[in-house]
């Protein structure tokens, strides 16, 4: 084994995903996708047990297979992500030098089984049940928003918005209205679940928005972004990354995935 599991396994484990014919396990020569591992286990110990390089094991016995570390096509992983696939491009820290690479987009790759297994499907009313009411910047917009309760992205949110409230106007400016939290919907692209179905995404103010998918019909995406520096830096610091570091950017859009912010990623 590569890295030991934190607890021990039922033997009447329950295996929701399997891998696909041939799909070639982790060595430990992928020191990076290993690091990547031991963060998502770390990042939910509550849910999370651990994994061997091949499986991800829960703590209630669950086991996933963690996929193929041979990459494949952009649209294919991005339609039908594996776990692997999920940590695949590192998530850039601090801020950016320059706009993303092509299809440089850490953190759109998603498992749905994964996912649906950590926070529910929302199209079977397993998330509503899970939701709290959080008030948004109560300084400054003071409306309420309904997010997860699951792995304390409640709490985390609330203390975004804390810290928000607290920058000057100017800045704050582009946090509210918000344009959304809970929503059971698909991605507009892809038609795969969206992570706003979790309740653990957030969108803010529309006004000085930039999406890539209003350019969807340029050969080439002409990034853009009008969000401050500061806020971003407050969501990451939360454990939420943004989606103005994506070549398919979408700058009003942040979500709770603190696995891609780990130090050593």
């Amino acid at each position: 084994m590569l890295r030991a599991f934190a607890v021990g396994c039922s033997a009447l484990a329950v295996v929701v995903a399997v891998a696909r014919p041939g799909a070639a396990p982790l060595s430990a020569g992928d020191d990076h996708m290993l690091r990547s591992l031991d963060a998502l286990v770390s990042a939910y110990p509550d849910q999370l047990a651990g994994h061997d390089g091949q499986v991800l094991r829960w703590r209630d016995g669950t086991v996933m297979s963690l996929g193929d570390v041979a990459a494949r096509p952009f649209a294919e992983m991005l339609r039908q992500a594996s776990i692997i696939d999920q940590l695949r491009i590192p998530y850039p820290h601090g801020a950016l030098p320059r706009p993303p690479a092509r299809d440089a987009d850490p953190g759109r790759f998603r498992n749905t089984t994964f996912f649906r297994k950590m926070y529910g499907d929302c199209a079977q009313n397993e998330v509503s049940g899970r939701l709290a009411s959080i008030v948004w910047l109560p300084k400054s917009w003071g409306k309420r928003l309904q997010v997860t309760a699951v792995n304390g992205v409640d709490a985390r949110l609330r203390a975004v918005s804390a810290e928000i409230d607290a920058l000057p106007e100017a800045i704050r400016r582009a946090a509210y209205p918000s344009a959304g939290t809970y929503n059971c919907r698909a991605v507009a692209d892809t038609g795969a679940p969206s992570t706003h179905g979790y309740g653990i995404a957030i969108d803010l103010n529309t006004a000085v928005a930039d999406y890539w998918f209003w350019q969807r019909h340029a050969s080439d995406l002409a990034y853009r972004n009008r969000v401050p520096r500061e806020i971003v830096a407050i969501f990451e610091k939360h454990g939420f990354i943004w989606g103005g570091k994506w070549y398919h950017f979408d700058t009003m859009h942040f979500e709770y995935r603190p696995e891609l912010l780990a130090d050593d990623n």
